[in-house]
């Protein structure tokens, strides 16, 4: 049944759903290479600790010690360090965390009023040249499913929960993204029909922020 759906998915004959991918919500205080993460949780639960690895679900990076490696670390910094994002964590038990202890998970920016941008980190990382896709099998994740029309998320608990938490404590300001190396604009939903924000790049700064069109 569930191939069959993915497969109706992906022809177009039924709209994606997808759930807020809001299982945790944390701040990148590291970036270890282009595809590992160390992230300080602000909401987890019982699969995370205070300040956890994480490794971005179904995408594969070169070696820090090559070339291609150090630039998708630079990269992943620039898009990432000191960034708040939500967590989608892998659910699938035995393959919950790899062979290194990292939490499988698929990871989300946020806007600014605390809504996750599509796509994921793991389709931008592989649409500006830094990483292959690897579907791993054992994970619940579907990256086809990157690719096609974005979802429309719905309003979730631990947005609120986050918006209520950074009234009373803000967190420190987030260094402005700064692009590095191939870059494509990339479209998020915002739940508000006449209006849509975009990923875009200042040709003259080379930074990089989220904005907003009508």
């Amino acid at each position: 049944m569930m191939r069959w759906l993915t497969l109706l998915l992906i022809l177009g004959f039924i709209p994606a759903v997808f759930g807020l991918p809001d299982e945790a919500v944390g701040h990148v205080v590291s970036v270890i290479s282009g595809d590992s993460l160390g992230i300080e949780m602000l909401i987890g639960d019982a699969r995370t600790n205070n300040v956890d690895s994480i490794k971005l679900a179904d995408i594969e990076v070169p070696s820090t010690v090559t070339l291609g490696g150090k630039d998708a670390k630079k990269y992943a910094v620039s898009l990432l360090k000191n960034k708040t994002v939500y967590i989608d964590i892998n659910n699938n038990t035995s393959g919950m965390r790899n062979e290194w202890g990292q939490l499988i998970c698929v990871v989300y920016l946020m806007d600014s009023e605390f809504r996750p941008v599509w796509p994921p980190v793991n389709r931008i990382l592989v649409d500006a040249g830094y990483a292959k896709l690897n579907d791993d099998k054992n994970n619940e994740f579907n990256p086809s499913l990157w690719w096609q029309e974005p979802p429309v998320f719905p309003s979730g608990a631990k947005r609120e929960l986050l918006k209520a938490m950074l009234e009373k404590q803000p967190l420190p300001a987030q260094e402005p993204a700064v692009a590095v190396g191939p870059f494509s604009p990339v479209s998020t939903i915002m739940g508000d029909s006449k209006k849509s924000s975009i990923m875009q790049k200042d040709n003259t700064s080379g930074r990089v922020s989220i904005g907003y069109r009508k």
